[in-house]
């Protein structure tokens, strides 16, 4: 298998936001398959672990929407306003 190379942020800020939203789509993902897993289960002991799961992944959710917002100041003021709850826009 041919070694990848190494991508420096600082010049392609394009592909290092295509890697964080695609691993923004895997840990979204994620959250709804542990969290159906939990739905389903009727064990006690299974259902809190993936719980428990879930709520670790919206933590890894909160890091890559940090870091996307940190290099996409369109998306950062997108999440601001939702954040703000400027009526009439969701309402």
């Amino acid at each position: 298998m041919p070694e990848e190379k190494a991508m420096h942020y600082e010049q392609d800020h394009g592909a290092l936001l295509q890697m964080l939203r695609e691993a923004l789509i895997g840990e979204l993902q994620a959250i709804n398959q542990y969290e159906r897993y939990a739905r389903m289960t009727c064990y006690a002991p299974a259902r809190q672990l993936f719980q428990e799961i879930a709520d670790d992944e919206k933590h890894h959710v909160a890091e890559l929407l940090k870091m996307i917002t940190h290099f996409d100041r369109k998306q950062a003021e997108e999440l601001r306003m939702v954040f703000m709850h400027k009526p009439g826009k969701y309402e």
